[in-house]
């Protein structure tokens, strides 16, 4: 048994939520922080739940240059964008004297579904405790918005690539010769770090069309990972999403994760779902990774299927998030997990009025209620589906 902590602080109507992990040599958080007060402006709401991050950060014994990867969720990206660049500028700006400190930041347009809410913001954060060293370097020379981290700590590589978009030279590509870009420039920036895509562990993909555009990242996805050799599937997201401009097709961001020695990395599965390769999308429904003192669950985007691939419950919003859920709990037991065991949750639902039945089933299948969960506005990638979910548990190494 390892002496690994995991404690979780607030609930869904708290400005922010919060998983502490204490490990080997380092603390992680994973925060999810909200304005103070839903209704009014913008930059209110914005500028309060930047200093929502900051409370939060600092009774945890943490600063703004511990954070690692932001995800920022707008309900409108293109009229709020230049307003939420200013107060984060002057806010990191305020507690941090050199920008290489900048987390890696995808800005997504992505309407927190509580009513009122114009913002919403998810973070994950690693600092050092005890007399281990963490490095920490800003991956330079990124195009466009893209931005990424490299952590480094005792053995281990990890590589945060966020905000991944393709054709910025320009406005012409189609949405096809995007995402060949997209993916071509992920591998450049990959090869920089002497890794490629076999070795990435989890993907998030943004489709600003999800309806009319995720058969053709499902085939150019495919294609890539063909001609690339990758047979060990990454878990993924593929969701309705856009980044800043929202002209752009598609985004990314992916996670890799490298130890010496190699550590243990395997695909799950649940009994309850069929394997998404089977209808065409190239992605597993989780991955495992076991590290010196825990074991990682990245689960993929989960919604309302079966074991033929047919869409459960249509209409019934209710019924969907049950099975969505029912199958997150599949994928943790194949691991010994519990949905107890959940430190970081994002949750997608196609009309904002499904957010009350939602928290309805979430809690009367016993989910934790002080998960960091950020529920956003998204359309799923077939039009039948009301809900997704994705998420992280942690467990303890025994």
């Amino acid at each position: 048994m390892t002496n690994l902590k995991i404690a979780r602080f607030g609930d869904r109507n708290s400005t922010t939520q919060v998983t502490r992990i204490d490990g080997v040599g380092s603390t992680e958080l994973y925060i999810c922080a909200r304005p103070t007060r839903d209704g009014g402006r913008f930059d209110d709401q914005a500028l309060s739940m930047y200093d929502n991050l900051f409370e939060v950060l600092s009774e945890h014994g943490a600063g703004p240059r511990n954070v690692i990867t932001e995800k920022v969720f707008f309900s409108d990206v293109d009229r709020q964008f230049l307003d939420l660049g200013k107060i984060r500028k002057d806010w990191y700006n305020r507690t941090m004297h050199t920008a290489q400190y900048l987390p890696a930041t995808i800005f997504l347009h992505q309407p927190p579904s509580h009513p009122g809410r114009l913002c919403e913001l998810q973070v994950y954060v690693l600092f050092p405790t005890g007399d281990d060293e963490v490095k920490v370097r800003t991956f330079d020379g990124m195009p466009g918005l893209a931005s990424g981290k490299v952590v480094e700590h005792r053995g281990l590589r990890h590589l945060y690539l966020t905000n991944l978009t393709g054709g910025e030279d320009t406005d012409d590509l189609s949405f096809s010769a995007q995402t060949e870009d997209m993916f071509a420039r992920a591998e450049t920036l990959l090869r920089r770090e002497g890794l490629s895509f076999p070795d990435v562990v989890r993907t998030w993909i943004y489709v600003n069309n999800m309806e009319r555009d995720y058969d053709e990242l499902n085939r150019m996805r495919s294609k890539f990972f063909q001609e690339r050799g990758v047979g060990r599937l990454p878990a993924s997201t593929g969701i309705q999403g856009a980044t800043y401009p929202r002209e752009r097709g598609c985004a990314m961001d992916l996670y890799t994760l490298v130890g010496d020695p190699p550590l243990e990395i395997e695909v799950m599965h649940a009994t309850t779902m069929d394997e998404a390769c089977e209808y065409g999308s190239s992605f597993s429904r989780g991955m495992k990774v076991v590290r010196e003192d825990r074991t990682v669950l990245y689960i993929s985007g989960t919604a309302s299927i079966d074991t033929e691939g047919t869409v459960l419950h249509v209409g019934d919003i209710e019924g969907q998030a049950h099975r969505m859920l029912q199958n997150v709990e599949e994928l943790l037991a194949t691991q010994n997990a519990t949905p107890d065991d959940l430190v970081s949750v994002i949750t997608y639902l196609k009309e904002p009025e499904f957010l009350a039945p939602f928290y309805k089933v979430y809690k009367e299948r016993s989910f934790p209620q002080d998960a960091p969960n950020a529920v956003s506005v998204a359309d799923v990638c077939r039009p039948d589906w009301l809900c997704e979910i994705e998420a992280i548990a942690v467990l303890p190494r025994r």
